[in-house]
């Protein structure tokens, strides 16, 4: 029977969730770190990274329809049309 007790369990594994999940598994204790998010690869994944925001129509901006569509995400600061490949 496997043994499913961990000492920890990390929620996210974007910046701070993989800093905790680094510092708990350093520390010796038995780091479980759970993410719904697919894979992103670096670089690859972010085909906007090096387009100014001038050459995007809404200059980092969302359109209307895509705040009425995504009511809650649309308050975060990242709900930008350079990052919307991850909706």
């Amino acid at each position: 029977m496997n043994n499913n007790t961990f000492d920890a369990i990390v929620i996210g594994s974007g910046i701070s969730g993989g800093w905790a999940a680094k510092e708990f598994c350093e520390k010796g204790l038995k780091t479980l770190v759970l993410e719904r998010g697919r894979n992103v690869t670096h670089k690859e994944d972010y085909p906007t990274m090096h387009t100014p925001p001038w050459e995007f129509p809404l200059r980092g901006q969302m359109s209307l329809e895509a705040k009425k569509e995504n009511p809650i995400v649309s308050k975060c600061y990242a709900f930008k049309d350079d990052a919307d490949h991850f909706l």
